[in-house]
């Protein structure tokens, strides 16, 4: 409660700052950005990121993601993962700005991404591909790719000319492949049926998929020209 009430507090100042001093144009920028959200999702890890917004209103970026076991224990105690968990991403992006200015800047974006996820993980099951069976295991390594891409929508303010809250969120298409090897003790039983939330990594194969992304990133200007 305490974290969320500071962000919005956070909010308002930024927009406060934004609409209160005179708008005038910006040029070339160097951003260093975190999402701080990424360490309270389900699959946990640090993310980071530089932006580079150029004179012409065009802007690129890249982020990085990474957790494992040693990074995020906290938060992946209570979760399905264990020991070996291990996640890394990449998201590069290209954006178009269409409103510029010292306080605030408006955005579209196209964003690509890829991301990998292991686990050896302990006394679970999930539902072999083909023939489509649910199989009980003691123990199994599970992996996940996607690979895809986002249209995106932003609002980045500016405060003290150096600080970023960068709000943002989009959909796209992904291709998602879940497979399940090295399995221990397999035992098949009939196909898995999840009634109410959706647990993709259950079933192992390959899908096409919308893929959503929302959130926020903070920030702050390394460099100005």
């Amino acid at each position: 409660m305490k974290q969320s009430f500071l962000i919005i507090i956070l909010a308002l100042l930024f927009v406060h700052n934004s609409f209160s001093q005179e708008r005038s144009n910006i040029d070339n920028t160097l951003n260093f950005k975190v999402m701080p959200l990424s360490l309270l999702a389900y699959n946990p890890r640090h993310r980071i990121g530089l932006e580079y917004i150029s004179h012409n209103r065009l802007g690129y970026s890249v982020d990085f993601g990474m957790g494992n076991n040693s990074l995020n224990k906290r938060r992946l105690s209570g979760l399905k993962w264990e020991k070996d968990y291990s996640y890394y991403e990449i998201r590069p992006e290209i954006k178009y700005l269409f409103i510029k200015s010292e306080e605030y800047f408006l955005y579209a974006a196209l964003e690509f991404f890829h991301i990998n996820v292991k686990d050896v993980l302990k006394s679970g099951e999930y539902q072999q591909e083909d023939p489509y069976v649910g199989i009980s295991y003691e123990s199994a390594n599970f992996s996940k790719r996607k690979t895809g891409a986002h249209l995106k929508g932003g609002l980045n303010f500016i405060a003290l000319k150096r600080l970023h809250l960068d709000l943002y969120g989009g959909i796209g298409l992904a291709k998602r492949t879940i497979s399940y090897t090295d399995v221990v003790n397999p035992v098949e039983g009939s196909e898995i049926f999840v009634e109410w939330i959706p647990q993709p990594d259950l079933y192992e194969g390959e899908s096409i998929v919308t893929h959503l992304t929302l959130g926020f990133k903070i920030g702050y200007t390394l460099w100005m020209k």
